[in-house]
This record gives C-alpha cells, sequence and structure tokens, in this order.
C-alpha cells in the first residue's frame, strides 16, 4: 500500500474541499473482499443539505434497501433497475468497501448531483452558496455472506441518524473551507461547541439520548455530556478520506 504524504494529496493541502470526501461516523473499511457472484446490501441512503435536512430518502416505503450487485456491479435497488443513485459511482464503490454495520458521511459537491429532475426540486429556493455542497449519507447493516447488524447496533445508528447527524451536516457545511486534517482536537471543541452551545437546552434533548447512548459502548468514566461529544467528534473528524485518493492508495477497491 501507497504510503499517504501532504506533497502528494490533495487532502492536506486543501482539505479535499471540492471533491468528494468522507468521514466515518461508525464503522470503517471492509477487509473481506467482495464477492464476483450475486451479493445483496442491506443499506440505506440519505441526502442531507447544509440545513440538515434530507431532502432525498431511497427507502421511503421502508428502513432500508436492497442494494444487488452482480459481478461487483449495482445492477437494481429494490429489485428496481432504473432507480436512481445520487452521486451513484461513489455511493456504488463504498458499498462494495466498507464494513457491515457502517455509517458513512459524504461531502458531495453540487456538480455530481445536477442533471436529475429530482434535484431541481431539491436546489429551488436555495442560493447557489447553500446548494453548493450536499451531504450523502450511507448506511450499511447486512451483506449477502455476512452476519446482519445486532438490534443493538440497529438503534444506535438509528438514534444517530436522527439526533447527531442533521446537526453534523449543519456545522460541516459552516466551517467546510477551514477544515484541514491535523488538527482534530481544535475542529472536535469547534464542532461539539456549534452542535450544542447551550448542554441544558431542551432542543437538544435527543442529542443528549444519542450521547447516552455512545457513552454506554465506548466511555467507561462519567463525564459531562458536551466532554462526551468532543470525544465522539474525536474519532470521527481526526482522518477524512476522499474517493479517488482512497482508491490510489489502496484503501478501496473500485
Amino acid at each position: 500500500m501507497h504510503k499517504l504524504t501532504s506533497s502528494l494529496d490533495p487532502l492536506y493541502s486543501s482539505g479535499g474541499k471540492g471533491s468528494m470526501r468522507y468521514f466515518f461516523l461508525h464503522g470503517g473499511y471492509s477487509r473481506l473482499p467482495f464477492p464476483d457472484t450475486e451479493v445483496s446490501v442491506e443499506a440505506k441512503v440519505l441526502v442531507f443539505n447544509g440545513h440538515g435536512k434530507i431532502v432525498f430518502d431511497h427507502s421511503t416505503d421502508g428502513p432500508t434497501s436492497q442494494y444487488r450487485f452482480i459481478n461487483r456491479a449495482l445492477v437494481s435497488v429494490d429489485d428496481r433497475q432504473d432507480a436512481y443513485v445520487p452521486a451513484g459511482t461513489f455511493v456504488e464503490t463504498l458499498l462494495k468497501n466498507i464494513s457491515i454495520p457502517t455509517l458513512l458521511f459524504a461531502e458531495i459537491p453540487r456538480w455530481v448531483l445536477l442533471g436529475f429532475n429530482v434535484w431541481d426540486q431539491v436546489i429551488a429556493g436555495e442560493t447557489e452558496e447553500d446548494s453548493q455542497f450536499l451531504y450523502v449519507v450511507l448506511v450499511t447493516l447486512g451483506r449477502t455472506g455476512l452476519d446482519q447488524a445486532s438490534f443493538q447496533d440497529y438503534e444506535y445508528l438509528k438514534s444517530m441518524l436522527h439526533s447527531f447527524v442533521p446537526r453534523f451536516a449543519t456545522v460541516v457545511s459552516q466551517i467546510s473551507d477551514a477544515y484541514l486534517p491535523g488538527d482534530a482536537r481544535n475542529l472536535s471543541d469547534q464542532i461539539a461547541g456549534l452542535m450544542m452551545p447551550d448542554p441544558a437546552a431542551e432542543e437538544t434533548k435527543d442529542l443528549r439520548a444519542f450521547l447516552t447512548l455512545y457513552a454506554k459502548r465506548y466511555v467507561h468514566e462519567a463525564l459531562r455530556a458536551e466532554e462526551i461529544l468532543k470525544r465522539c467528534l474525536m474519532h470521527m473528524v481526526k482522518m477524512p478520506f476522499e474517493l479517488e485518493s482512497s482508491i490510489r492508495y489502496g484503501l478501496i477497491v473500485n
């Protein structure tokens, strides 16, 4: 595997802004090769705008969808061969390379999603600045031949998706210009302060409920909600990834 160097990779010089960069909010890369045979991946694909609002949901009729692959190529979604997949190349590639379960958050430039009628509705009424980036979220819960995500994992990711991700999307959209890898502690403090300016406020009740779940899984000491949030964020933002760089350095297989 090639070594990442700041002189060669735009992720270190510009933070990857303008490319398809992503964070693992839970899970990570799969250590198991994706089969060449027929495979189904149980997943959810959502698109958020910079205000933390869902503007696209593949699984409107159920909690998840079935993404069917043959010879490593995506052929249908819920048995629909003509189903639209936002940022299709990105989503197809990552679904083949991430673990079960995973929640991945990606910043996608607006132009990648243009050219489809659905986005005429999404972008209508937004300013150019508002719609410069949209945020694609992938949640994987199962794959042919592997154990399904447990009920506890499902409940944890459901809470993260509804309570954490919208706030995270809003804050990332605000600090996108300034972000560079390598300063995760200060970045975590900044994001936490913007996500939860008043830890006792009623509007952060759902976020505090998620942080309670997080603490039960990963924190083994008594901490205030804002300290738990900072610790949670540290694991998420310490290293962003970018699609082309990840392929180039062998982190994922196209």
